[in-house]
């Protein structure tokens, strides 16, 4: 709907006071779908070459703007090679440059990140921390939650077309702490199988040991026992609810109460 590809069934979608389906609405709205599709007998920069005229970008700075962008994108060797010998994550990585190419105030952005490699991601989601530093709005579709959480301002959690849950990230997960995690440089056989019959985690990592408990209650009892022990308590760390389980609990408090 924000595209203009579809009509809304109710309500209003405005970009910069423009109707989607006015094409001056869209000039400076940047756009990449989860599977995007080019025209492959094409090369990289004579794609981005297309794209740009189709903006009504000049000539000389669509060429410029394509080639900073292939560039920064890792694309720079590959900018006259065919794009029908792109790799998944080449194709993706040309489809972020071109929704870059008008820059655009508007970015629209389905699972940016599908078929990059790790290194590819790091970029990715520099480039786009980068776009929000300019002023960018960027709206982003992703099932992939712990990328949404480290680049998200905001987040809308749907199921079944609806919107269940929206806020702040800071918001959504200020719930508190899931669990203590305690590091310890040793534990004894006998005190990790006590520690686990009280109903705690007791893991060995390395030469090192983690305990893990649910309350704080439960830590000061558990930190208690281990400095009478004479037990060396190296680390106590909070871990609050991330982004995935959130979203986990959120569908699964619907579901049940759906029943």
């Amino acid at each position: 709907m924000i595209l203009g590809l579809t009509r809304p069934s109710r309500g209003t979608i405005l970009i910069e006071g423009r109707d989607p389906w006015d094409p001056d609405a869209r000039r400076k709205l940047g756009y990449l779908p989860e599977n995007p599709c080019f025209y492959d007998h094409l090369s990289a920069v004579e794609y981005l070459d297309l794209v740009g005229s189709l903006f009504g970008i000049r000539a000389e700075t669509r060429r410029a703007r394509s080639q900073a962008l292939l560039q920064r994108l890792g694309l720079g060797a590959h900018a006259r090679k065919p794009l029908r010998k792109f790799s998944k994550g080449m194709t993706q990585r040309v489809g972020v440059a071109q929704a870059l190419l008008n820059e655009p105030n508007f970015l629209v952005l389905d699972e940016p990140m599908s078929g990059l490699d790790p290194i590819g991601r790091s970029e990715v989601k520099q480039i786009l921390r980068e776009e929000r530093e300019r002023g960018t709005t960027i709206l982003m579709s992703s099932h992939v939650l712990a990328e949404t959480e480290s680049l998200c301002d905001r987040v809308a959690i749907l199921h079944g077309g609806r919107v269940l849950e929206v806020g702040s990230v800071k918001g959504l997960l200020s719930s508190g702490v899931v669990e203590w995690e305690i590091g310890l440089e040793s534990l004894t056989p006998d005190r990790a199988l006590a520690l686990r019959a009280q109903g705690h985690r007791a893991d060995s990592v390395g030469t090192r040991w983690v305990v893990r408990v649910g309350s704080e209650s439960a830590l000061q009892s558990v930190l208690g026992e281990l400095v009478r022990a004479g037990i060396k308590i190296g680390s106590v760390e909070p871990r609050r609810e991330s982004l995935e389980e959130h979203f986990v609990r959120a569908l699964g408090a619907r579901r049940e109460g759906s029943l």
